[in-house]
C-alpha cells in the first residue's frame, strides 16, 4: 500500500497565484496524495477557485473557515489530514513535479522522520530553468544536528521553514503552529527537528518560493521582528529544560545578536513607537548579555557580543 501524502495549502487573498500553486501540486509524479485547501475566510475569488478544484479532482478537499491566520489554517489542515505523511505549500508558491516523489524516496531509504530540499526564490516574471544533477546528493543529520542548523546562517532558511519538507504525521501528535503569531515556523520548527530521529536533505531546489515585497519573508530579511525574538525566548526554555547546553549556546548567540540588531534598526527608523521598543530591547540585551555571555564558548562570538555590550545604541 502506498503512503498517502496530505498536502496542506492555507488560502487567503492569493487569487492571482492560487491556480499556479495547486496545479503544481496536482502535477506531481507521485500520485498518492490529497490536497487540502484551507480557505481561511478569503474575501476574494479564492473560495470559488478551491471549490472548482474539488469538483474536478477527487484528490482535492476544501475546508472553509473563518479567518484565523496562517497557523490556524495549517492546524485545521493537520486535523483533517488522512495521510501518514504531511507537506505544507504556501498558496503563492509552487513546487517541482518531482518534489514529493524525491522527498518520499530519500525519507524511506534513510529511515528519516523529515525530508527536505533546497529553496529557490523567484520573482513574478522569472522562469524556472530545469537543472537536473545526477545523481541526487543527500545529507543526513540527527535530529539534534538538524536543530543546530537553525543557528547556521547558510542552513537557516531551508531548516526553519515548514514548506520545503515532507514530515511523518506522527511528529505533530503534540505540536501545532501557534495561532495569532507571525513567523510561526520559528515557534515550531525547532521542536519538530529536535524530536526527529533523523532528517535528510537533498541538493535539489524543488520548492519555488515566490518572494513578494509585501510578504513576511520578504520583509524579515531587512528587519528583525519582535515575534522572532519571542520565539527565541521559547527556545531558551525548551533547551534549558532538556539540558542542551550546546544548542542553548548557539541559540543564545543568535538571539543576542538579533536583539541588538532590532534595537539598532528601531532607533534608526525615526518612528516613536519603534524607538520605544528599541530602548526596551537595548535594556533587554544588556540584561541577557550579563546572564548568558559565560555560555558563549567561541572567542570571536564572545568578543562581538562584548563590543555590542560596551557600545550603547539607546539612551
Amino acid at each position: 500500500m502506498q503512503d498517502l501524502i496530505s498536502v496542506i495549502v492555507p488560502v487567503y487573498k492569493v487569487e492571482k497565484y492560487l491556480k499556479r500553486c495547486v496545479d503544481s501540486i496536482l502535477a506531481q509524479t507521485y500520485p498518492c496524495l490529497e490536497v487540502i485547501l484551507v480557505d481561511d475566510g478569503s474575501p476574494d475569488g479564492c473560495p470559488a477557485i478551491c471549490d472548482e478544484y474539488a469538483r474536478e479532482d477527487r484528490r482535492v478537499r476544501v475546508i472553509h473557515k473563518e479567518n484565523g491566520g496562517l497557523s490556524d489554517a495549517r492546524n485545521a489542515g493537520i486535523d483533517a489530514a488522512k495521510g501518514n505523511l504531511l507537506g505544507f505549500v504556501d498558496s503563492d508558491d509552487y513546487v517541482h513535479p518531482r518534489f514529493y516523489e524525491l522527498l518520499l524516496q530519500v525519507l524511506k531509504e534513510e529511515g528519516a522522520d523529515i525530508a527536505g530540499c533546497d529553496v529557490k526564490k523567484v520573482c513574478e516574471t522569472e522562469k524556472i530553468k530545469e537543472t537536473e544533477k545526477q545523481p541526487v546528493q543527500r545529507v543526513v543529520y540527527s535530529g539534534r544536528e538538524a536543530t543546530a542548523n537553525l543557528y547556521d546562517a547558510h542552513m537557516y532558511l531551508k531548516s526553519v521553514v515548514a514548506w520545503n519538507k515532507l514530515y511523518k504525521k506522527e511528529l505533530f501528535e503534540e505540536i501545532r503552529f501557534p495561532k495569532g503569531k507571525l513567523h510561526e515556523d520559528e515557534f515550531t520548527s525547532y521542536k519538530l527537528l529536535y524530536q526527529s530521529e533523523s532528517v535528510v536533505y537533498i541538493d535539489r531546489a524543488y520548492y519555488f518560493y515566490f518572494q513578494r515585497e509585501d510578504g513576511i519573508m520578504g520583509k524579515e530579511q531587512r528587519k528583525i521582528s519582535p515575534a522572532v525574538l519571542e520565539a527565541y525566548e521559547g527556545m531558551e526554555t525548551f533547551f534549558f529544560e532538556r539540558g542542551e547546553k550546546d544548542l542553548l549556546q548557539m541559540m543564545m548567540y543568535r538571539y543576542l545578536s538579533m536583539v541588538r540588531r532590532y534595537a539598532s534598526d528601531a532607533v534608526k527608523s525615526g518612528d516613536e513607537e519603534e524607538i520605544r521598543q528599541g530602548r526596551y530591547y537595548e535594556k533587554k540585551f544588556r540584561k541577557d548579555y550579563r546572564k548568558y555571555i559565560w555560555k558563549i564558548k567561541k572567542p570571536k562570538r564572545k568578543f562581538r557580543l562584548w563590543m555590542y555590550y560596551h557600545f550603547k545604541i539607546c539612551v
